[in-house]
């Protein structure tokens, strides 16, 4: 299955919190997520892996037999709640609950995609990833990235992308336009004052 929207994604990333009864927490425990998930789901099991199974792969997950093998630093790692572990799981359990068909792995180098669907897939399991992690209910107060990241025990980098989709959301349900960047802001400015017309919004915040 592939081609399948952001809302359709949130969507399930929101089912299956929902079905692990993590719907209002905010850095939840993701080995016993797993556990859980092991319990709960038919055809799901996860294992830990040898490293001449795992070859340069973090993780994979395999659609056909429902199992995920992580390397054991992986496992380790999402005990001791560190972020990029906690983000790789989510991911494979992306593919899983996405229906993506085939064996699926995580890599480090993004070279090994080498085909559209390959690639589709990641950016949809990553998304899965990044709603199943920060979800845009529990995230709508947040003033900041560094608040998203210290709450949800995710990457910077992570609590950035979640951010902005919050506040794309917040705008929507405001029913406001997404400003201009600054520097957009500046140039228009300067050709209004040149006599150009410009119909953006370069007003200052507040005005």
């Amino acid at each position: 299955m592939s081609g399948l929207s952001v809302e359709t994604i949130e969507k399930r990333a929101n089912f299956v919190r929902d079905k692990l009864n993590i719907d209002s927490v905010f850095a939840f425990d993701m080995h016993c997520a797993l556990e859980r998930l092991q319990q709960k789901a038919k055809n799901f099991s996860f294992r830990c892996g040898r490293d001449d199974e795992l070859g340069d792969n973090e993780a994979t997950m395999d659609d056909e037999t429902g199992t995920l093998v992580a390397r054991a630093s992986i496992l380790d790692d999402i005990k001791a709640g560190q972020t990029r572990a906690r983000f790789t799981i989510a991911h494979e359990l992306g593919h899983y609950f996405l229906g993506h068909e085939g064996q699926r792995r995580r890599n480090p180098n993004k070279d090994v995609y080498v085909t559209f669907r390959e690639r589709s897939e990641e950016s949809e399991a990553n998304i899965f990833a990044s709603y199943f992690l920060v979800p845009t209910k529990l995230a709508w107060d947040m003033k900041n990235p560094e608040e998203i990241s210290n709450r949800f025990q995710v990457s910077l980098q992570a609590a950035d992308i979640a951010f902005e989709r919050v506040q794309t959301a917040r705008r929507k349900a405001k029913g406001e336009k997404r400003r201009l960047p600054g520097a957009v802001i500046d140039f228009l400015k300067e050709a209004q004052e040149k006599g150009f017309r410009v119909k953006s919004d370069i007003s200052d915040p507040g005005q």
